[in-house]
């Protein structure tokens, strides 16, 4: 979870500047947690409480009402709606590294992927981006090769991943979808070395910066067993109070073993 968050704090800054280069400060002063942090840790909270996750996300939502959410999640959010929007975006896929982590199971993890992306992103795409993000966590933290992640992504969800990133990164733009994010940001992972390098990867593509590093990042952290204490200090060093502490109880009880 903490390589997820690390990732959009990275991209925070080239959400509206796009770059297309590795090259470039990886924690720059101005960097800062976004709703993509913010519903991350909602949901390891979620899950430690055993609370309901609509509820849960409402509450963080007027806790950091200015995090950059999405249009249709300020909506939902100031509501008193219960049900989902039928969402393909991305914020489904961004949220959920934390499920990668308490499932024992792949089968377990793509039934609650499904269950936690199903309150706002019922729509095919979205359940399938959170499920895809979540089983190559869960693949990755049990040591599953590169090359399997990749054959059961593509098999499974019927993504695309023969691309590689010199082939998408000059035409790739903007894109909020779970189907335009989620396959580019598990390329940035299949071809890193590091979990520097998979961020680096992510934010070189230009795009929705902050998601794309967001999802390469979980991936990587689990792939790569950890973050480094550099990364680590910098995300916790960014962010506030009550979300340290359900940031690192999580670690304690899911991810520190």
């Amino acid at each position: 979870m903490i390589g997820a968050i690390a990732g959009d704090i990275v991209g925070s800054i080239y959400e509206w500047a796009n770059i297309k280069t590795k090259e470039f400060e990886l924690f720059s002063p101005e960097a800062f947690f976004t709703d993509d942090s913010v519903l991350t840790v909602a949901l390891a909270d979620s899950i430690l409480n055993d609370a309901d996750y609509g509820a849960v996300m409402k509450s963080y939502y007027f806790r950091y009402p200015n995090s950059g959410y999405g249009g249709s999640f300020h909506q939902w959010a100031q509501s008193d709606q219960d049900s989902p929007y039928n969402s393909w975006g991305n914020g489904s896929a961004m949220r959920t590294s934390p499920v990668g982590y308490v499932c024992s199971s792949l089968e377990d993890t793509l039934n609650q992927a499904k269950h936690y992306a199903s309150f706002t992103h019922n729509h095919p795409e979205g359940v399938k981006g959170a499920q895809a993000t979540a089983a190559a966590i869960y693949l990755a933290r049990t040591g599953e090769p590169k090359e399997g992640i990749r054959k059961y992504l593509t098999t499974t969800f019927d993504y695309d991943l023969t691309q590689t990133l010199d082939e998408i990164r000059p035409h790739y733009t903007f894109d909020v979808s779970c189907q335009g994010t989620v396959p580019p940001a598990i390329v940035a992972f299949l071809e890193s070395d590091s979990f520097e390098d998979a961020v680096r990867n992510a934010i070189s593509l230009g795009g929705d910066s902050d998601t794309l590093a967001c999802i390469t990042g979980g991936i990587a952290e689990a792939f790569y067993g950890g973050v480094t204490d550099r990364v680590y200090n910098n995300v916790m060093n960014r962010l506030d109070r009550e979300l340290k502490e359900v940031v690192a109880e999580f670690q304690g009880k899911y991810m520190l073993q």
